[in-house]
């Protein structure tokens, strides 16, 4: 009696079939969207103007006094 090969069976293709389109997708949307590293560097100014306060440091606000 012969053994039949894993990938005789046809549910076996088709969820290898899906892996490996998954995988394929997974891969392009890391080197798509995260390929790049992140520039965390923001000017504490934009920051805070963002966010609606206000730009002065504590010490340029005591030098005003």
């Amino acid at each position: 009696m012969a053994k039949k090969s894993l990938f005789s069976v046809p549910l076996v293709r088709e969820l290898m079939v899906v892996l490996v389109i998954k995988l394929m997708l997974i891969f392009a949307i890391k080197i798509i969207w995260f390929s790049e590293p992140v520039d965390m560097t923001n000017p504490q100014d934009a920051v805070s103007q963002q966010f609606g306060f206000s730009t002065t440091t504590p010490s340029q606000s005591e030098d005003q006094q």
